[in-house]
């Protein structure tokens, strides 16, 4: 009987050392792919960094005043943690690893974003640790698709741009994120609606198969800063609008105890 009672502890010993091994190795592992991520997103920040830095600024501080405003439909009564996960596809918190330019895109500029999924809240828990496509508003453009009349020709030289000047934008009311910083967001998986679309996106490298758009920007999309997650609309935290809104604010309030 004691010799049964010592096989059994030996192997529950060795058992916990196993597993202990593997959660060891599994640990290593993920430190050596962070230590990986974050060369690559130094790099990539500094690529991205260059190529602002040699671009026309266009950003109009006067017209930003105007649009930076929380959505109309908005409703903050109905806004509850559980119909926030309902409410979208996957919910996940991320880290921005790389931004690339859609030249070629007409009258707008938008940013393919490589994120890193690093905590599904709600949705696939499969994406864990990998890393999936999305688009952040703004980004480089050249002027000759940006500055188009309606009917298709140029009109960036009446404003003193030559075709190929290659500019930035963000847009006010979802700022772009930076390379490295963390972000709560809501996402839905890309449907194209036709074959056209499809085709369109496909130039990008943007698929159904990687290829996540965002669920209401303006409104349930967070950005870290300074170690704390805060809604990505500025228009939240102008004085008229702060006491607005207590469920949308209660929400990030769990979020960053949570995350």
């Amino acid at each position: 009987m004691k010799k049964v009672v010592l096989i059994v502890a030996l192997l529950n010993i060795l058992l916990l050392v196993g597993c202990s091994n593997a959660n060891n190795s599994q640990n290593e592992a993920l430190k050596l792919e962070q230590h990986q991520r974050n060369k690559k997103i130094k790099h990539n920040r500094k690529i991205w960094t260059e190529k602002i830095s040699k671009a026309k600024n266009i950003n109009n501080a006067e017209y930003d005043k105007y649009v930076t405003i929380v959505p109309k439909g908005y409703n903050d009564e109905d806004m509850t943690l559980n119909r926030l996960k309902n409410g979208n596809q996957l919910l996940v918190v991320a880290q921005v690893v790389n931004l690339q330019p859609e030249l070629g895109r007409l009258w707008l500029n938008e940013a393919k974003a490589t994120i890193h999924v690093e905590r599904v809240i709600s949705g696939n828990r499969s994406l864990k640790n990998h890393n999936i496509l999305t688009e952040f508003s703004g980004g480089l453009n050249q002027a000759k698709d940006y500055f188009v009349s309606p009917e298709g020709k140029y009109v960036g030289t009446q404003q003193g741009f030559k075709p190929q000047t290659l500019i930035y934008s963000t847009n006010p009311t979802v700022p772009m994120p930076n390379i490295g910083q963390r972000i709560i967001v809501g996402l839905k998986k890309y449907q194209p609606d036709n074959q056209s679309q499809q085709k369109f996106y496909r130039k990008y490298g943007l698929t159904p198969k990687n290829f996540y758009v965002i669920n209401n920007p303006e409104v349930t999309y967070w950005v870290e800063k300074n170690g704390q997650f805060k809604l990505n609309n500025p228009a939240f935290y102008q004085k008229q609008n702060r006491n607005k809104y207590p469920q949308l604010f209660k929400i990030t309030k769990k979020l960053n105890q949570m995350y």
